[in-house]
């Protein structure tokens, strides 16, 4: 039998839907602290603080609730990205403020949050959630390159491309390791060139064939 990640409830009314975010903070807590194998339904259920059975008329099983997870993390970045992207025509002269508003929200998601983003990129293929990752990401860069007509698209995909690995690739080292300051560093050079192409260096030299 077919394994199903879907949700099996659609929260309705303001406890339903209450219910279902504190199952969803629950597994963000658990899963930021233990590794996926280690957490378990009756683990979630017991930090919600709900039975077992109440917690199976939402979600059928653990990846059910992994990729709505998925899904939640990738609407609020679309949508603080989108924000940050939307404010930046009032202050177009200003993009280093751009650049230090874009890193310090990367930084605050995803330092804060690691682990558990960790989880959700490594399983996007297995729950099936590529495609709509890659409709996050294409949202991220039609606000950009709406609001800031002299981005390039395809540059814009990369530079999200780019930041999203290198993210992703510290947030895989235990805590004792990670040096999110080197991450911000190169984020803030990603940002920069993409919204200062060529700015202190010049455009580089054709290659030879």
């Amino acid at each position: 039998m077919k394994k199903t990640i879907k949700s099996r409830k659609t929260p309705q009314q303001a406890r339903s839907k209450q219910t279902r975010k504190d199952i969803l903070e629950a597994t963000t807590h658990l899963l930021n602290r233990k590794p996926l194998g280690e957490v378990s339904t009756n683990h979630i259920a017991k930090k919600t603080g709900i039975s077992i059975g109440t917690l199976y008329k939402y979600y059928p099983n653990k990846d059910a609730i992994l990729a709505d997870l998925s899904l939640v993390f990738m609407q609020q970045d679309a949508e603080l990205f989108g924000q940050i992207f939307e404010s930046s025509p009032r202050r177009r002269q200003k993009k280093d403020v751009l650049v230090d508003d874009l890193v310090e929200a990367l930084m605050t998601v995803h330092r804060d949050d690691a682990q558990v983003r960790g989880v959700v990129y490594q399983n996007l293929e297995r729950l099936k959630l590529l495609g709509p990752a890659q409709s996050a990401t294409r949202k991220i860069q039609a606000k950009g390159t709406a609001s800031v007509p002299e981005l390039n698209p395809i540059l814009t995909w990369v530079a999200i491309s780019a930041i999203n690995a290198a993210v992703h690739s510290m947030s895989q080292l235990s805590r004792e390791l990670q040096q999110w300051d080197f991450v911000r560093v190169l984020v803030r050079n990603i940002l920069d060139n993409l919204l200062n192409p060529y700015g202190s260096v010049g455009r580089p030299k054709r290659m030879k064939p």
